[in-house]
């Protein structure tokens, strides 16, 4: 569903900060627009909401005509090999920015994984503004980085850890956003199933529940619920190896 009133449009916020470090700055976690860079970035999009999970918002193959930014809701990019086989390879939170391309088409197809809300930024439009406003157009750079940096860290997570590691590196990347997470009980809310963390992992779905019971029992989560967690921050970070 399109929302084409400015007074319901939600702010713009770009997320471009790594995942959880011990000296994080809380107030750097987004780059932050004026009120006026804003209202000219909003005018180029449409606000898009989808109320269901598993809805798609875009497919791999398909000419990249629009640049999303996720204002609520977490979004999963799936990518489809010739076999037939598809893998989980992202997961978007708000402030992500997806939907980059390659010679013109999507990489990846996205969908919900909770209900979510979208901008849409038609890319040739966005394009130019960026050029005439050279400040968002950095912060548009430094997103990229950090998304590349992001898939360097899927990619040594997925190649060195073992399960154990990957899944409690995982679950450091989860705690980092407020929405998820409650600092003060250290409560995990998972917006994902099971099988979709082990997509992600790659592993099964068996080996995701006896590995999560194997994080419990050396006392790095409690959990509390299908997807509720009480976790240590500080265990799971060590444990991971992951800087």
């Amino acid at each position: 569903m399109s929302l084409s009133s400015p007074a319901s449009r939600p702010p713009l916020q770009i997320r471009a900060t790594p995942v959880w470090s011990p000296q994080r700055d809380e107030n750097a976690e987004n780059i932050v627009l004026s009120p006026d860079e804003q209202f000219e970035l909003g005018r180029l999009g449409e606000l898009i909401e989808y109320s269901t999970a598993k809805s798609e918002i875009l497919s791999q193959g398909e000419p990249a005509d629009f640049l999303y930014l996720l204002v609520e809701g977490v979004v999963q990019a799936c990518h489809s090999l010739k076999d037939g086989q598809r893998q989980i390879v992202a997961f978007y939170w708000p402030g992500d920015i997806f939907g980059l391309a390659e010679n013109g088409l999507y990489v990846n197809s996205s969908e919900a994984v909770t209900p979510c809300c979208v901008y849409r930024f038609p890319f040739r439009k966005l394009e130019k503004f960026l050029l005439e406003n050279p400040r968002i157009q950095h912060g548009f750079f430094v997103k990229a980085v950090h998304e590349i940096r992001t898939a360097q860290r899927h990619t040594i997570t997925i190649g060195q850890l073992e399960l154990p590691q990957r899944l409690a590196a995982f679950l450091v990347d989860c705690s980092d956003h407020d929405r998820y997470f409650d600092s003060e009980s250290s409560t995990l809310s998972l917006p994902m199933s099971r099988y979709d963390i082990a997509d992600y992992l790659g592993t099964s779905v068996e080996s995701v529940s006896r590995t999560f019971a194997l994080l419990e029992k050396n006392g790095l989560v409690q959990r509390k619920g299908p997807r509720k967690l009480e976790i240590s921050m500080k265990k799971l970070n060590d444990f991971s190896g992951i800087d």
